[in-house]
């Protein structure tokens, strides 16, 4: 019950904020300020706890892992401009470029599946070898910044980009909600090892509240590009692939042989631990969204 109340005493503040955050966006009072300090907040946290994962004498002291943040801020502001701002590289404000499934979008989702089997893969054996420990840092902006530069795009490119945004992790959160609270009462079956506490009925729990709650979202919003049977698609799709991404933080945590990512919000870990779904989730939503506009 402690760990629980602690859960509830944290979460529900930081979910708040977030949303007033957002909530300030829609409403047009930060000028799409709100988006950037969510994530350039809790992406400097979730790079300082990734790097600080892994104990290797070749890079990975506390005052080594500044450079590293500084990177993932220029990463990510830079690849906000470069795709919303340079025709070239197939993004435009309209989010209708042609391709279909061979867009960049396809793309940046691949590759941040990729690069978290890769950080794994450092983490497991930087341990003992200098040279996973010294690319163990840039992989780990990369993986970071592109979820960040995906939000970002989404938001300011697409006319409901903020409501999606929104909607997203209000579902991601209410997958985590439900697949917490079922799974803990009625879970008999582990989903998978690497997490042996998730279980399949807490699964099954955390995909139909995501359905749910996108739908809620899409009939309040009406507005013909983010219908209800969309919005249902989606939630379903985003509670799959948020676990999935859940999964692969997971598997990072156990090769660095930890519990959680960090400690800076008491019951929930840190930082990462907050956005491990949405890492791949974002990336997803924004493919999503081309598909149907292609």
């Amino acid at each position: 019950m402690i760990g629980l109340a602690s859960r509830l005493l944290w979460g529900i503040p930081i979910l708040l904020g977030a949303v007033a955050l957002l909530g300030a966006d829609l409403l047009g009072w930060s000028d799409g300020y709100g988006l950037w300090i969510l994530c350039l907040v809790f992406g400097t946290g979730a790079t300082y706890e990734a790097l600080s994962m892994l104990d290797h004498p070749q890079g990975f002291r506390r005052e080594r892992r500044l450079p590293w943040i500084i990177a993932f801020y220029v990463v990510t502001i830079y690849g906000v401009f470069l795709t919303t701002s340079v025709g070239h590289v197939g993004f435009n404000s309209s989010l209708a470029w042609p391709g279909e499934m061979a867009n960049p979008a396809t793309t940046l989702f691949g590759a941040v599946l990729m690069l978290g089997a890769l950080v794994s893969t450092a983490l497991s054996s930087g341990q003992k070898s200098p040279l996973w420990a010294r690319v163990h840092p840039p992989l780990t902006v990369l993986w970071l910044s592109i979820p960040m530069v995906c939000t970002v795009v989404l938001a300011e490119a697409d006319p409901v980009g903020v409501h999606l945004v929104l909607c997203t992790v209000l579902m991601v959160k209410g997958c985590d909600t439900g697949a917490y609270f079922i799974g803990r009462r009625f879970g008999k079956r582990p989903l998978h090892p690497v997490s042996p506490r998730k279980t399949i009925e807490g699964l099954v729990a955390g995909v139909l509240t995501s359905a749910v709650i996108g739908y809620l979202y899409a009939v309040q919003l009406a507005d013909p590009t983010f219908s209800p049977g969309m919005a249902l698609v989606l939630g379903v799709l985003v509670a799959v692939v948020g676990q999935i991404s859940d999964l692969q933080e997971s598997a990072m945590k156990r090769c660095a042989g930890r519990k959680d990512s960090g400690a800076s919000i008491p019951g929930l870990g840190g930082a990462l631990d907050m956005l491990d779904s949405l890492v791949l989730v974002m990336p997803l939503v924004l493919w999503w969204r081309v598909i149907l506009a292609a």
